[in-house]
Parts: C-alpha cells; structure tokens; sequence
C-alpha cells in the first residue's frame, strides 16, 4: 500500500525515491510538406508508453496473448483488452497543415521537428524526471535520433552517482515497443479520415497527456453536450491563464510545481477529451496526480498546496462539492463563489459575535480586530 504524503513530509520526497521507469516511443507519419503528394500525412503522431521497470516482464507476457492485428475489426478488440494492463501513454498529436500555415519560417522541417523535441521533452521530464528511454539494438529512427541528442543537450546535471536521472538506454524491440508502435499507427488512422472507431477514447484511462500541435487556444467543446450554457470570453480566460502557467512552470523540477503542473494539464485534457461541464472529483485527481508523485496525496494537500497556490497566482479554477474544473460558463463561477461563501460567510459571522461579546463585556474598550492584521476585517463588521 502506498504511504500517504503530508504536508510537514513533503519536502523528502526526492527523485531518486522514485521507482524506475521505462519509455518507449514510438511514430506514425512523415517530415514532408508537399501535401499535394497522396503519400504525405497531413498528420504526425508520437506515443510514449511508460511502465514501471518492475512492470515490464508481466506486460510482455499479456502483450504475448492479446497479440497486434491490422484488421478494423479486431482492432476496437484487442484496445479494449489493453485497458487492463499496467502502462501509461503519452501522445503528441502534430496537425502538419496547421503547423504549415502557423509557423512564419521556410525551413518547415527543421522547426516541426525541433518544436516536436520539445514539445515530447517537456511532457516526458515534467512527468517523470526519473526517466529510461529505450533505445533498440537495431538503432533509432530519424526522430529518435534527433531526440536523443535533444534529451542530451536539454537534461539536467549528473545526479550523486555521477548518472544521469533522464537518459537513453539499451532497449529491445519487445511487446511495450511493439504496443507504441501499434498505438502510435493505431491513432494515426483515426486522424488520417479513414473510417474507424475512436480510438482515442477507449484509450481514455491509460492517457496522462495528449499534446496537440499547434496548440489549441481554448477548450474543444464536445458536440453532444449543451452548449447552451457556454461562454466564450470565460473559457478563453481560463485556458489562457492555466496554459500561461504551464509555459512560465513545466520545467520546473520542484515537486508542488511539478504536481500544479499536472493539474492544470489534467483539467485541460478532461475538457477537451471528456465532458467540459462536468467537475472533476478530488479522488479521481489525486489518483492521477498520485501517478507522478509516486505517493498517495490527500485532499488537504490538493487544497492548500495545488489549487491555492494557481489560485494566488491568479489562475482561473472552478470548484463546488463535486470537484474542480476549467470555468467555460457564467454558472462555474458562481457554483465556485457559492462554495466559497458558503464556508466564509458563517466564519465571519461568528467572528462578528466574538467580537460583539468582547466588546459588551469590557463596555467597548477592547476590540480584539483593532490589531493591524485584522483590520480589515474591523472594516468590514463597521
């Protein structure tokens, strides 16, 4: 069972505590620009699938049974047969054409490939700064390469033990390898417009993150929810500001960053993936931020040590009995403020009586919210 985490121990939880993982990343599509070639994608998919190394062994052997198939119809199948198993997945989802039409340079290649470095870097350390990729016997792909050489110019110093925590290491071509692969393809049908199932939400539990590339500037909505109560102005403020704080924080090896981080990623890909009016449980965050601080957190913890701090720092959140989310509507503010005054206002109330009593009692000589701290309150009861 995994210890819980409080507040007073937080700061012993180390990298190096954590247990070791293994990526393998995996890619589905090409560089090229020239779209009037019917052998370009217009799309270009990267998935890392990251197990525990003690993981490793018994996912092999399950891969071994449920096997890889390129027929439609089996394919939902043996998806629904991989929601069991003990590994997680990251996706960076690159529209070219978008990227094509964003990004103001000739060298279109060079920057697609350099912003997808980074973009895989900052998902994959943010998460697990304690970090094996593999890399195969049979030698790196193009990407890979490249990425290995990004990785090496953009980690962090050697630790104690004169390694390095975030490092390519020998791998094989074995079941996880082969899984990114599949998924990697797998995904890059359904983007493709070919005729197929959603992927991407059967796969919905198993992902940490999808990146998408050009980034969107607000939420995607679903469109089989009421829209009626969305508001543009407000879920564009607050996805600019998580995605602001995102930017100014991921990569940031401090854990609370890290975990505020994860947060606000996991608000976004809830509305953009799952259902954007719908509140998120504090237990189902905590057991997604459990993943990468590698302990239980408790509620108190994601109170005062994630969603105050975004709050102070003027990150817009939503929040009511059932959870937390990203406000798009007029109503997720006001189920926050109502939350709020429902805890501050009889706080103040009963402050008002102990101050009344005291009062009363030495004929109003003493008030206790005269000292400076509290005179704002003294304002307020005035």
């Amino acid at each position: 069972m995994k210890q819980q985490i409080s507040l007073d121990d937080l700061n012993r939880v180390e990298v190096n505590d954590q247990p070791g993982r293994t990526a393998f990343i995996k890619e589905w599509g090409d560089f090229g620009f020239d779209f009037g070639q019917e052998d370009t994608s217009k799309f270009y998919i990267v998935c890392a699938v990251i197990v525990a190394n003690s993981a490793i062994p018994q996912l092999e052997k399950s891969l071994e049974k449920i096997g890889f198939t390129e027929e439609e119809q089996l394919r939902v199948k043996v998806l629904n047969e991989l929601i069991s198993l003990d590994f997680n997945l990251i996706f960076l989802i690159a529209d070219k054409g978008r990227f094509f039409r964003d990004v103001p340079v000739t060298n279109f290649k060079g920057a697609f490939v350099k912003h997808l470095y980074d973009q895989l870097y900052k998902n994959l350390y943010h998460a697990y700064p304690k970090l094996q990729i593999a890399e195969e016997e049979t030698g790196l792909s193009e990407f890979q390469a490249g990425f290995k050489d990004y990785v090496r110019r953009e980690r962090p110093v050697q630790n104690l033990f004169d390694q390095y925590d975030f490092d390519f290491v020998a791998g094989r071509h074995g079941g996880p390898a082969q899984l990114a692969e599949w998924l990697s393809g797998t995904v890059g049908k359904q983007f493709h417009g070919e005729n197929t199932g959603d992927y991407l939400n059967i796969l919905y539990w198993k992902i940490l993150n999808i990146e998408k590339i050009p980034g969107d500037n607000a939420v995607n909505l679903n469109p089989a929810a009421d829209n009626s109560r969305f508001n543009q102005e407000i879920a564009n403020l607050a996805f600019r500001k998580a995605r602001g704080y995102i930017r100014e924080h991921e990569r940031d090896g401090e854990l609370e960053k890290r975990l505020q981080v994860s947060f606000l990623k996991y608000l976004i890909f809830e509305a953009q993936y799952g259902n954007p009016y719908k509140f998120i449980t504090s237990k189902q965050i905590l057991s997604v931020l459990s993943r990468y601080a590698d302990t239980r957190l408790s509620k108190d913890f994601l109170y005062r040590k994630i969603v105050a701090p975004l709050r102070d720092a003027r990150v817009v959140l939503a929040s009511s009995p059932q959870g937390y989310k990203l406000p798009i509507s007029v109503e997720d503010i006001s189920a926050y403020l109502q939350q709020t005054n429902s805890i501050i206002a009889p706080m103040l109330h009963r402050m008002g009586l102990c101050r009344e009593v005291i009062l009363q009692q030495t004929g109003g000589k003493l008030d206790v919210l005269a000292e400076d701290e509290f005179l704002k309150y003294q304002k307020y009861f005035d």
